[in-house]
């Protein structure tokens, strides 16, 4: 399990999807070195596919933060 957590970069992000599959990638913000609301506008914005989104973004940290 990786996090996108400084790094708002759509190739960065793919090969991340690419090498370790969409169930290991979540979204975060490394708050106060990072601005949430760029991070926030990038990941609405990735070159990836709604799914992809949907597992990073919120999917992967319901499941391993057990949230349901």
């Amino acid at each position: 399990m990786i996090t996108t957590s400084g790094v708002c970069s759509d190739p960065a992000l793919r090969c991340a999807l690419d090498s370790l599959g969409e169930a290991n990638v979540m979204f975060s913000v490394d708050y106060p070195f990072e601005k949430t609301d760029i991070a926030t506008q990038w990941i609405k914005t990735a070159k990836i596919t709604q799914a992809e989104r949907n597992a990073v973004a919120w999917e992967n940290a319901t499941r391993i933060l057990k949230l349901r």
